[in-house]
């Protein structure tokens, strides 16, 4: 959830590198508007919503090559420089990106002081529309499309990983061929956490105290053990803070800004009995009704709360990613991993 209103400000003041990528071809997804996590249970049940993406082909390819893809699902300010950073990045590496907008046919702006405005279920169900889309383009390898995200985003990026989302949202045998979450939000503890297999790489700063990283750590930790077969990098950055890695060279030359926003750094979301969510702080229960409610009694605005850019974290976890990439979108064809089983 990136909750950078000063931050953005100021990375319009120096939009070098940092604007849309030329010739994106502009797509529809037919996906759901979910209230909470719940709902994706029934997914059917949610109201039909058509929201846009934006498809960046790498050049050069040779006709008839089907190539790799990435699904990139953008933080609480929508889409801007990080999400073209790291298309063009993707698409220099032979990459397909598709950039999802989970806000534009929503019509929300952004997310800073509303999180209920756009839940985590409506963009883990965006991000399998697009799955689903970009499986039946013949110019993309289906078996190799990975999934990215950055706060706001990077917590569905992460949950789209276990299969009781997979298996009511894919379309056939779809899945996502990589997971990586940059300072995701992970205040969720299910039930049913047993993975569909593919890598989850997670990238917090130290000093985040706007997606705390100890909420992830816990997280992978029992992904790991419910999933013993599973390949899970965590990865913290003591010197980082939220959005420690954006890539624009205002913050690259501030190092830091303040964060302002409804922060859910005490909101944490505990499924009790089978899709049942109760809220650990207020001891609620929550469904898409209660939600914005039980936000106002578990988030804060923290007037401590930084964006820290940290060069050094940065260079490891682009390296990182790149490593997991490679070996995932681009190596041999992945081989079928077995799942974890529910607790």
């Amino acid at each position: 959830m990136r909750w950078l209103g000063l931050l953005a400000i100021g990375l319009m003041l120096a939009a070098c590198g940092t604007s849309a990528p030329s010739g994106r071809q502009q797509i529809s997804l037919d996906s759901r508007t979910m209230g909470f996590i719940d709902e994706l249970a029934r997914p059917a049940d949610a109201p039909a919503q058509r929201i846009t993406g934006s498809l960046m082909m790498p050049k050069g390819v040779p006709a008839g090559t089907k190539v790799p893809a990435m699904v990139l699902l953008h933080g609480g300010t929508g889409q801007g420089s990080q999400d073209w950073y790291y298309a063009r990045l993707l698409n220099q590496w032979g990459i397909a990106a598709l950039a999802v907008d989970s806000f534009g046919g929503r019509k929300v702006s952004e997310t800073i002081f509303d999180q209920a405005a756009v839940s985590e279920a409506s963009i883990i169900a965006d991000a399998y529309a697009a799955l689903n889309l970009l499986s039946t383009d013949p110019r993309i390898d289906s078996h190799r499309i990975g999934i990215m995200g950055f706060s706001k985003g990077a917590g569905p990026a992460l949950l789209a990983g276990l299969e009781r989302f997979r298996g009511t949202l894919a379309d056939g045998a779809n899945r996502f061929a990589l997971h990586v979450a940059f300072y995701p939000w992970c205040g969720f503890s299910f039930l049913d956490e047993a993975a569909t297999g593919a890598p989850l790489l997670v990238l917090s700063g130290g000093q985040d105290r706007v997606t705390p990283a100890a909420l992830c750590t816990d997280l992978t930790e029992q992904l790991k053990r419910d999933n013993p077969a599973l390949a899970v990098d965590m990865q913290v950055y003591p010197a980082g803070g939220h959005a420690f890695d954006y890539p624009h060279p205002y913050f690259r030359f501030v190092e830091t800004l303040p964060v302002r926003g409804n922060l859910p750094v005490r909101c944490f979301f505990t499924e009790t009995e089978p899709n049942v969510f109760v809220e650990r702080a207020s001891n609620l229960r929550v469904t898409a009704a209660s939600l914005r409610y039980a936000l106002g009694l578990c988030s804060e605005p923290d007037p401590g709360a930084q964006a820290i850019y940290d060069e050094a974290g940065t260079r490891d976890a682009l390296a990182r990613f790149e490593a997991l990439v490679r070996v995932s979108l681009l190596g041999p064809p992945p081989q079928p991993v077995t799942v974890g089983t529910s607790r």
